[in-house]
């Protein structure tokens, strides 16, 4: 996959940045990165497609009315897979794994 340029939407970055921090991801764009990376192949694109082809055939796909929409969902998704944790490792862990974001 090329190298991620997408910027977060304004009215999200300081939640990517929270969430980057509390989780030992390198950066809030690592963490955006991930959301979607993750995000798009449980919606099943193709990983052997740069960013562009998968984001557009999830769009077209799913019914999204474009590529903001779905990074937004995405994001917001992953976000609130992090930010609803709960106390428990374990189940943070187990949480997580079901909606893709780990292996």
């Amino acid at each position: 996959m090329a190298k991620f340029k997408m910027k977060p939407p304004k009215s999200l970055r300081g939640r990517l940045k929270d969430v980057a921090k509390n989780h030992d991801f390198d950066s809030d764009k690592a963490l955006m990165e991930h959301f979607i990376t993750r995000g798009l192949k449980v919606y099943g694109a193709s990983e052997d497609d740069d960013l562009d082809a998968q984001l557009e055939h999830v769009v077209e796909e799913q019914g999204y009315s474009g590529v903001d929409e779905l990074v937004e969902h995405l994001l917001l998704r992953g976000l609130r897979a992090y930010e609803e944790a709960e106390d428990d490792p374990a189940k943070l862990e187990e949480r997580l794994r079901g909606l893709g974001y780990i292996d």
